[in-house]
């Protein structure tokens, strides 16, 4: 049990977990990229190399869906000078990145057109536009969640989750904004109604999730065809993706620590996900960096690197933003 003294600090487990989170989404993307998982024909070998590469590929896809769903579990608190932050946050790194990528290659930054899309609308930062929403609406949404009896929250969810499936099984598109906000009403949901008893034996479905949600990944490789098994795999309303994130979420609050250092690198790991994903990012890595030649292991060491290094810079940002800002 946690004493009410440790109440008073970040569950060092559960921001462990929102770290490890940004370095599967950064996994993911380096993935996607080196390999082209997408294209038809690149799955025909049978090895372990290949199952591994495929394995990690759909675990990255996993990282979006841990993260919103502790925001649900533990509930977004709507604070003005938080969101004044956000909003700070996608303007510098923005601007910053533009600045360097021009200084070390104007040509790759493409027009003033691209520019002011991803300085004034966030262009390709989907993830940062439904999330801004959600948290700007935030304080709605948990008064009228927090309203629902256990019949009527029940009923929502089971209706939420038929559309979710059915767009899975027809491999249907859905709009990022609906699949966050799934997640974080589903947080909210096991967080209010999910007994106890229940809670502490999360930990023993963890694995028995896990090999459900990788099954397609394994049939994919069996094929010699992962391209087939992709729109399965690829998306975050995917059932077994939810109950992986469901029980190891629910496990990572039974298990307390507390460590200074972890809650310091997780306070920013937001920082990691606009810094990695910002327009001119890969103008400026791609140059150096050929993930392609790259093994697994290297792209799991520069993605522990990055996500370190980019909350790192984030701490920088804050402490020059606060010598003018005052939050």
């Amino acid at each position: 049990m946690v004493s009410a003294l440790d109440k008073r600090f970040r569950n060092s487990s559960v921001e462990l977990l929102r770290i490890a989170s940004m370095i599967m989404i950064v996994i993911f993307h380096f993935c996607a990229n080196a390999y082209q998982y997408s294209s038809g024909d690149f799955v025909y070998e049978h090895d372990g190399e290949t199952l591994t590469k495929l394995s990690f590929h759909a675990l990255g896809q996993t990282g979006v869906p841990i993260f919103m769903f502790i925001s649900g579990y533990y509930g977004i608190r709507f604070k003005r000078n938080r969101l004044i932050d956000l909003i700070i946050q996608c303007f510098v790194y923005i601007f910053l990145f533009y600045l360097v990528v021009y200084t070390i290659s104007p040509n790759a930054i493409g027009n003033s057109r691209t520019l002011i899309l991803s300085i004034f609308f966030m262009s390709g930062q989907w993830f940062m536009h439904a999330y801004i929403v959600i948290y700007l609406f935030s304080d709605g949404i948990n008064t009228m969640l927090d309203k629902l009896n256990f019949r009527m929250y029940t009923f929502l969810i089971l209706i939420i989750l038929y559309i979710s499936v059915d767009l899975w099984i027809y491999k249907e598109s859905a709009l990022n904004m609906f699949t966050l906000l799934e997640i974080y009403v589903v947080g909210r949901y096991i967080k209010k109604f999910l007994p106890d008893k229940w809670k502490a034996r999360m930990v023993y479905f963890i694995l028995p999730s896990l090999f459900l949600f990788l099954l397609p990944v394994f049939y994919g490789w069996h094929l010699g065809n992962y391209s087939s098994i992709i729109p399965y795999v690829n998306k975050y309303y995917n059932p077994f993706i939810l109950l992986f994130v469901i029980c190891l979420v629910v496990s990572a609050e039974h298990f307390y620590f507390h460590n200074k250092c972890i809650n310091y690198l997780a306070s920013s790991i937001l920082a990691c996900y606009l810094i990695h994903t910002s327009f001119y990012f890969p103008a400026l890595v791609t140059p150096y960096f050929h993930f392609e030649k790259y093994n697994l292991g290297w792209i799991i060491f520069l993605s522990l690197i990055i996500v370190v290094g980019c909350s790192l810079v984030d701490k920088l940002r804050l402490y020059v933003q606060n010598k003018f800002i005052k939050l």
